[in-house]
């Protein structure tokens, strides 16, 4: 027994020496292969953004990139990450361990597949491929050869034309069950990856090192394997990818390391989230299989008129659902009817897929008595129509779904009501604005007799939505508190900035200060404010735009001439392609509205056009809209009506220097996060369906 304990020990210690010689030969070697395998010794081939913050910046000038768009990386800042120790030492100790375990166990796999891809199609084994690394440093990331030799370098697979052509029978088998990656173990032990991070993606893929960047996904060394991996892979489009390993990043550690490690072990399977042919393909195979609705959308405005609705239609028509709108004569916001509409006549016609049907409306004009005959006129109309045969799907049967867009007056949902009750079918309410709340800005009060008749008319129409989805969060409380709503039929749901609205370059600096206000010009707006605030700054550097036009423009304009107000400019209403020219002149952009308590509780839907060209934003509002702008870090706010509190936060904006880029910046982020169009459908979708 103790000759044998004795062998056992010698034989322990032979592995031993054996196994500690074979860890100090491959360290070295790592040693010598590590300079050759980033591109820091090589100027040309160096990344320039290394280390660098980045945002994507359009241009249809530029070569198409990796990711299929056109445009450039432009750097905005330095990278400001730290590793802790757990990433710095731990997680480096686990990698060089674990590695070189796998180097020595998987090297009779790593020779049966490097035979059998040689057997298959004759040329090199492994895959050489200039791939993106931590902090932005370029590296050689190697890969078994999946794909012929006569394969176009440097394209992802997702934008080759029919891809299966140049994948090889041996390399759909090593793609399917991802050894085709096993290579990278190597790449973890000279210390370009780690096991557990964001898959490295291509040098040239900039929309996604750019959607990476809002997360400091790039910051950390690149994975094997990582959590977007196991939540989808290639079924995921490129902004969900990019949150996704901004979420690893964020919660980096031993817990979340052994979970993503211990969920990545079913892939040598059969892995179905590998899908050639394109990021997002499963996603695209998925809405095939959704069920396709019926959709009435009950809505006074569309287009012609200037609102989000139109967009919202044909969206859900490119996504294969029906949707019919029964809507007004279009005639916001002069109150006079387009020209080709109305007469007396209903009108029925089709636009990019939309059946629309124009009910009788007498238009707004002016004044309080022809608004409300306006609004009652469209009421009565579309209900009866809803209420007749007419209305119908184009399967003769009632629609599925009915989609209220409820702006000012709350009475358009009436015909929603009545086609619910007709049909039996949900009805629901996207509440954009309060009532009867939306009448004190009006000048209406409280205590009389006709705000007690809507607030009555209010909470009978909320109260019948089978749910009522809100712009702003403190929507909720108002519902639940005045209409007693309850809580799990109200869900938020924000607006979103039309797709025009894209990142606009900070505007060139030229000893002026430029900030512009852009939108409707009513007492509610308070642009008065503004005008108050420039009186204030009479002597200072800066400039005031004003787009727009409303019921108080003519007012302010007077004002602008009796104060002589020389660094206010008007430019009217203008159409919202114009929008991003105008932006592109401001450093900063203004946001006002009244003080009132109710009103605080909206969030106006320019502030996400704001933060979508990445403009930081200077308020003088309350509630809603300054939680945004607090928690976005992108500008200043002060009192809603109070202009000196704008005044002084214009010096403070006007006496940084770093920080306003960096404003910026944070709008487009919590843009990206919060408010996207596709994020906003997508949501829309899901309750409708």
């Amino acid at each position: 027994m103790k000759l044998k304990k004795k062998q056992i020990k010698k034989l322990l210690g032979i592995v031993g020496i054996t196994v500690g010689t074979v860890f100090i030969g491959m360290n070295i070697l790592a040693g010598k292969k590590k300079g050759n395998s980033v591109y820091e010794n090589e100027p040309e081939e160096k990344n320039p953004l290394e280390g660098k913050k980045v945002i994507f910046i359009a241009d249809e000038n530029d070569k198409e990139n990796a990711d299929g768009v056109r445009g450039h990386l432009e750097a905005i800042g330095l990278s400001e990450h730290h590793p802790g120790i757990y990433e710095k030492y731990i997680k480096r100790t686990l990698d060089l361990v674990l590695s070189f375990g796998g180097l020595v166990v998987l090297s009779p796999l790593y020779t049966a597949i490097s035979l059998a891809i040689v057997i298959d199609d004759p040329g090199p084994v492994l895959f050489i491929q200039k791939r993106m690394g931590e902090n932005k440093k370029y590296f050689k990331l190697h890969k078994f050869r999946s794909m012929k030799m006569s394969t176009p370098h440097d394209v992802p697979t997702h934008m080759l034309e029919n891809p299966e052509q140049y994948i090889t029978k041996v390399g759909k088998f090593l793609r399917a069950h991802s050894l085709d990656e096993l290579p990278q173990i190597w790449d973890i032990f000279i210390g370009n990856m780690s096991i557990i991070g964001p898959r490295p993606g291509l040098w040239n893929q900039d929309v996604l090192t750019a959607e990476r960047d809002k997360y400091g996904a790039n910051d950390v060394k690149p994975g094997l394997t990582g959590w977007a991996q196991i939540n989808g892979r290639d079924e995921l489009e490129i902004p969900e990818k990019a949150k996704l390993d901004g979420y690893y990043v964020q919660n980096m550690g031993f817990k979340m390391d052994a979970k993503v490690f211990l969920r990545s072990v079913h892939v040598f399977g059969k892995d179905e989230s590998v899908v050639e042919g394109g990021t997002g393909e499963m996603k695209k195979q998925s809405e095939e299989k959704k069920i396709k609705k019926k959709i009435l959308v009950i809505c006074q405005y569309y287009k012609p008129e200037p609102f989000r609705i139109s967009d919202i239609c044909e969206e859900m028509v490119r996504r294969g659902h029906e949707v019919h709108v029964v809507t007004g004569y279009p005639n916001y916001p002069e109150g006079i009817i387009y020209e080709g509409y109305g007469k007396g006549k209903y009108i029925d016609e089709v636009v990019n897929g939309v059946k629309i049907h124009r009910c009788y409306t007498i238009p707004r004009e002016t004044g309080i008595i022809k608004r409300m005959l306006n609004y009652y006129s469209y009421a009565v109309s579309s209900t009866r129509y809803v209420l007749s045969n007419k209305c119908i799907a184009s399967d003769g049967k009632p629609f599925d779904v009915i989609f209220c867009n409820q702006l000012s007056p709350v009475m358009m949902a009436d015909a929603a009501i009545a086609y619910k009750k007709k049909y039996k079918v949900p009805a629901i309410m996207y509440c954009l604005d309060l009532w009867p709340e939306s009448l004190i800005a009006g000048g209406i009060t409280r205590e009389s007799t006709i705000y007690k008749y809507y607030h009555h008319v209010s909470k009978k129409i909320y109260g019948q939505m089978d749910k009522i989805l809100i712009t702003s969060r403190m929507f909720s409380d108002y519902l639940q508190k005045e209409f007693e709503i309850k809580e799990e039929r109200i869900e938020y749901l924000p607006q979103y900035a039309e797709g025009i609205f894209e990142p606009i370059p900070p505007k060139e600096e030229n000893g002026i200060f430029d900030f512009m206000f852009a939108g409707n010009i009513g007492a509610v707006q308070s642009v008065e404010t503004i005008l108050k605030a420039a009186e204030l700054l009479k002597n200072e550097a800066v400039r005031f735009h004003i787009v727009g036009g409303g019921t108080d423009l003519e007012r302010l304009q007077k004002m602008k001439e009796e104060k002589e107000l020389e660094n206010v400019i008007f430019y009217g209403r203008r159409p919202v392609e114009e929008m991003p020219e105008f932006y592109a002149k401001a450093d900063a952009m203004l946001v006002t509205l009244a003080a009132d308590p109710v009103l605080s509780l909206t969030l106006p839907g320019k502030v996400q056009s704001y933060m979508a060209v990445g403009k930081p934003i200077i308020g003088a509002i309350d509630g809603e809209t300054k939680t945004i702008i607090e928690a976005a870090k992108c500008g200043y706010c002060g009192k809603a009506g109070n202009e000196k509190e704008l005044a002084e936060n214009i010096k403070k904006f006007i006496e940084q220097t770093i920080d306003r880029k960096t404003m910026g910046m944070n709008a487009r982020e919590f843009y990206e996060m919060n408010f996207q169009e596709r994020l906003f459908m997508d949501a829309l979708e899901n309750k409708l369906n």
